[in-house]
């Protein structure tokens, strides 16, 4: 597991410059959920905003100042949908764990530089590579993990061979892929499958619950935990106080998924009218991509099994953000890029902008993703995030442009981002 090789991670430590108190002054606020912006400025101090105020705050002894030259402030970004553990190429799948978290670490730093300070893995990561993070071992976002994925025997998150035994039946362990995956057949081990991953440290859990794209054996169509597997899954996480997302495309597959108690469904392309009405009713949430869908065709190894189901998926994206404006179902911002397409990332804002205009991408990528990550509850340990908000943390990016009014600004971070600050933390500050 990752947790064997954060000792390879030495080499990407945070060279942050910390300031206890900080005022950023001289800026227009996007303060996560309006889409205007307003002059102001704002006093952090030990990793809060103290102080959000269209007037001259008065700088404290000590104080830092940073004149932002009316940039916009923006909360930090938030991904809802990655894979930390899941870069190595098809061709290093077998390699030691130990590549796997170097690549994880590769990407943990790709995002945080990137302006995204916080990140839910959908699957496949540790929690001790959160942990981590946390200690300052890994330079990367705050990371909240799902651990293992829950599949069924022969569902999404089976990676076997053909030829390979069952792990359980044959050699006494459930897990995957370096404990990516847990496979969890009936209502009892799907009890200890989740219960395994909270016992881990994982603040969400999350089921397989329809055929997927990458996998081998699965058809799309295919129906996956039963439904006393599901409620056990939900039983687990709610008694814990938070909520199973599931990765789903079928309208079939998602009906199934809700009626039995999960929160949020993962992709959901081939959904139909009745069933996204369901979804906007119960309040859940669909947490889609679209980068991923349009480039994984250029992955090696891609067999043509897995080509034809992505075909068959990516058909459904236009009518799947039109369900979504038109039932007004919360979705945030999220990626779903492996084996090193996380490169990609920024690309996300600009082909959003298909669909959604820069403002609500904008809120996708802050508020509404942060409320999101809220529904685990009392799991949550590091307060409110991702508006700009007195007593909230201070998740701040100064950004170059106009990012309401043309989002392409952020394609390129490196010249869009002159401040990075993670819960007060100055990451990155080039005016």
């Amino acid at each position: 597991m990752l947790r064997i090789a954060v000792a390879a991670f030495l080499g990407l430590f945070s060279t942050a410059v910390f300031s206890q108190t900080v005022l950023i002054e001289n800026v227009r606020i996007f303060n996560g959920v309006d889409h205007r912006l307003k002059p102001g400025h704002v006093l952090v101090v030990d990793g809060m905003i103290e102080t959000v105020s269209k007037d001259t705050i008065d700088a404290p002894a000590g104080v830092r100042v940073i004149d932002g030259g009316n940039r916009v402030l923006s909360p930090g970004f938030i991904d809802l949908h990655t894979h930390l553990a899941g870069q190595n190429p098809r061709s290093m799948e077998k390699y030691h764990p130990t590549v796997a978290g170097a690549n994880a670490a590769a990407m943990a730093k790709h995002y945080l530089d990137s302006g995204f300070t916080t990140i839910r893995d959908a699957g496949g990561t540790h929690p001790d590579f959160a942990r981590a993070i946390e200690a300052g071992l890994i330079y990367g976002p705050r990371l909240f993990p799902s651990g293992a994925v829950i599949s069924q025997t022969a569902g999404h998150g089976d990676f076997r061979a053909p030829h390979d035994p069952h792990p359980t039946l044959e050699s006494g362990s459930p897990y995957l892929g370096h404990g990516g995956s847990i496979l969890a057949d009936g209502v009892d081990q799907t009890l200890m499958a989740a219960r395994e991953n909270l016992k881990a440290g994982a603040t969400q859990i999350k089921i397989m619950g329809g055929g997927g794209v990458m996998s081998e054996f699965d058809p799309i169509h295919s129906l996956q935990p039963s439904p006393a597997e599901i409620r056990a899954a939900v039983q687990a996480a709610s008694d814990w106080g938070t909520y199973v997302l599931a990765h789903a495309y079928t309208s079939e597959a998602i009906e199934r998924l809700v009626v039995n108690g999960v929160k949020c469904i993962e992709h959901g392309l081939l959904i139909d009218d009745k069933t996204a009405k369901l979804v906007a009713d119960k309040g859940v949430v669909i947490s889609t991509q679209l980068v991923v869908y349009r480039t994984l065709q250029d992955l090696p190894g891609v067999s043509e099994r897995n080509l034809r189901k992505l075909d068959a998926v990516l058909a459904g994206q236009e009518n799947l953000v039109r369900l979504i404006r038109k039932y007004d179902i919360k979705t945030g911002f999220a990626t779903d890029f492996i084996q090193g397409g996380y490169t990609m990332l920024t690309r996300e804002f600009t082909e959003r902008a298909e669909y959604w205009t820069p403002a609500e991408i904008m809120v996708q990528a802050t508020s509404e993703s942060a409320e999101v990550i809220r529904m685990i509850g009392k799991l949550n340990r590091w307060g409110n995030f991702g508006e700009i908000r007195e007593g909230w943390v201070a998740d701040l990016l100064l950004i170059n442009g106009e990012p309401l009014e043309d989002i392409s600004v952020l394609r390129d971070p490196e010249s869009a981002l002159a401040l990075i600050m993670k819960e007060g933390e100055i990451v990155k500050l080039r005016l």
